[in-house]
């Protein structure tokens, strides 16, 4: 792993933690072990580092795809290992990508565009799992494509504030044993 390559995990896992405004260069610094003038060797600013954190958490997203069934199975099982990373932080933090749409989808428009990307990657393969699927659904593939992707955000708000699994498991028995059975 490079340098960079570190400090973008490093923010990674303190702007889930802290939110991307409360975290401040100094921290990412200390952190990594690295001086202020080597950041800007990296990144040429917060926002470049917080745009390659989102790409960074796009690719972990493709790899996570990749790693799935390319069915409706394939879709309920990269959700389940969503919410088992969530159970695991303890509710902590919730989703990352989630909560960097909710702190600067509409704050900055570099972000809304890289954030769009994740929505619109899972939206797209979903679409084409469903479409592929040849299963009769009470809706147009690329809205219970949409659909699916936003209750799951919802659903993790919910999951973060009750620190419970009932959400997860109505999602599932909604979405998995009803609609896409």
């Amino acid at each position: 792993m490079t340098k960079k390559e570190e400090i973008v995990l490093i923010a990674a896992d303190l702007i889930h933690r802290l939110g991307y405004h409360n975290l401040g260069i100094k921290r990412i610094l200390e952190e990594a072990d690295i001086p202020k003038g080597s950041f800007y060797y990296y990144f040429s600013s917060k926002e470049d580092l917080g745009l390659q954190v989102i790409a960074y958490h796009i690719e972990n997203t493709k790899v996570m795809l990749s790693q799935v069934e390319r069915s409706i199975d394939g879709i309920k099982e990269f959700f389940n290992v969503l919410f088992r990373r969530i159970k695991e932080n303890d509710y902590q933090g919730g989703c990352p990508i989630g909560n960097l749409i909710l702190e600067l989808g509409d704050v900055n428009q570099n972000f809304r565009n890289k954030l769009l990307e994740w929505t619109k990657l899972l939206e797209e393969e979903f679409t084409a799992i469903l479409k592929e699927s040849k299963q009769e659904l009470p809706l147009p593939p690329e809205k219970l494509a949409s659909l699916l992707v936003a209750t799951f955000e919802g659903i993790v708000m919910f999951a973060k504030i009750e620190k419970t699994a009932t959400w997860e498991k109505l999602f599932n028995e909604y979405f998995f044993e009803k609609i896409l059975q």
